[in-house]
């Protein structure tokens, strides 16, 4: 077979070529530390290495998700330490407060420093991270405790009035208000009618299931059933010409009532949802609890008090001068104080369990990368020797090439 020149330099040209792309491939290789730099490198161990590095891209959300709720949990745990320790000093207050040594005025000293520490713990309630506060359930952006107002408009009635008098009054001009907070469903009904000083009327605590004994109206009245439960110093007071003077010509007709929503100190304003963190495919984790669960009585639970209502309770027993009233009150503090502790292991809890799952990600994290770096790393010695051997091959080639190419004319010449 003959061979031409023209088959011998294409031949030469093509071997050298593939040595070149070779070490260059090579250099490249060991520059980036990477077996594969570009798809066509290696198909399938590209596709495996996106997945990994997809995976892992995952785990770094997931990862960022825990480490955000954990400054969350941190704050909440602050507050409720706050709390905590608020109810102690409460204690103590009240300890020092139920003795015959106290007296009326160190009690209405104490009971202003009581309004001060209510205060507080209404802000922790309300503490929030940035515009988001963390005990209103998923209503982040509602302040969940609300301090309603002390006095309130009383509703008047007129559904148990004669019919020849129900359409004909005007319920205006009976206007009242009630003063005060009380979760009993408390009503006022006239029994004797009359003007102011002469009328009559019973008080319910229950929306009308028993009744107190008949008392006479006055411009001001204690809203209270004594042989009900005891009195949360409601007051009943009436407004304009009704509170001028006694025996005016207003007439209080028999079966006239007021009616009392129950209103505690505090309301909770948020709801009973939670705040879930991801921490895992399908896996969600709640992070926070609700003042509601905090503050407020759990009535399926006999062990938990409503902590605002017993804070008010005792702001009145001190102004109010009853020492017998504080020393009863005494056990409530100390379940007050355990509800709040039992929602500081609540979340002491739950921050174990995020501290676990941030464990299971990284070793997931760290298996992943282990993997990828099997599939795309290079192997440096088997590189290096495998371009020392490229670089032989390279410079032989280049030796035997010029040895197989004819001289040309100026060869001849020189």
């Amino acid at each position: 077979m003959r061979v031409t020149d023209l088959t011998k330099q294409n031949a030469v040209l093509r071997n050298i070529n593939q040595n070149s792309e070779r070490l260059q491939t090579l250099q490249e290789n060991l520059s980036s530390g990477k077996r594969i730099n570009r798809l066509s490198d290696d198909p399938v161990g590209a596709t495996q290495v996106q997945d990994y590095r997809t995976r892992i891209s995952y785990l770094d959300m997931l990862k960022h998700n825990i480490k955000q709720n954990e400054i969350w949990l941190e704050t909440t745990e602050a507050e409720l330490d706050h709390v905590a320790k608020m109810l102690l000093n409460t204690k103590t207050l009240i300890l020092a407060q139920a003795n015959d040594s106290s007296d009326a005025d160190s009690r209405m000293v104490t009971a202003q420093e009581l309004r001060n520490i209510e205060d507080a713990m209404i802000r922790s309630g309300n503490a929030k991270i940035g515009k988001v506060h963390l005990f209103a359930g998923s209503k982040t952006l509602t302040p969940p405790l609300v301090r309603n107002d002390e006095v309130s408009r009383a509703r008047v009635e007129k559904e148990n009035l004669p019919m020849d008098v129900k359409y004909l009054i005007n319920t205006d001009q009976y206007k009242a208000d009630f003063q005060g907070y009380s979760r009993n469903p408390y009503r006022v009904r006239i029994t004797k009618g009359g003007e102011m000083g002469r009328a009559h009327y019973v008080v319910s605590d229950d929306n009308g299931s028993t009744w107190s004994r008949e008392k006479t109206l006055l411009p001001m009245v204690e809203v209270v059933n004594e042989s009900g439960k005891p009195s949360d110093k409601v007051t009943l007071r009436f407004q304009g010409e009704l509170s001028d003077k006694l025996g005016d010509q207003i007439y209080f007709h028999p079966g006239l009532e007021y009616v009392f929503e129950p209103k505690p100190t505090v309301s909770y304003m948020g709801n009973e949802d939670k705040r879930m963190a991801p921490t895992g495919e399908g896996m969600l984790q709640p992070v926070n609890i609700t003042a509601e669960e905090i503050f407020m009585a759990n009535p399926d639970k006999k062990d938990t008090v409503n902590i605002f209502g017993l804070m008010h309770s005792l702001t009145l027993a001190l102004e109010d001068n009853d020492r017998v009233v504080l020393e009863k009150r005494l056990d409530d503090i100390d379940l007050a104080y355990n509800q709040v502790l039992n929602k500081r292991a609540d979340v002491g809890s739950i921050r174990k369990e995020l501290n676990d799952r941030m464990d299971q990600i990284l070793d997931r994290e760290l298996n992943h990368i282990k993997q990828m770096s099997e599939i795309e790393d290079l192997d440096f010695p088997a590189a290096l020797t495998e371009m020392n051997l490229a670089d032989v091959r390279n410079k032989a080639s280049l030796d035997t090439s010029s040895r197989l190419l004819q001289p040309s004319l100026l060869n001849f010449l020189r």
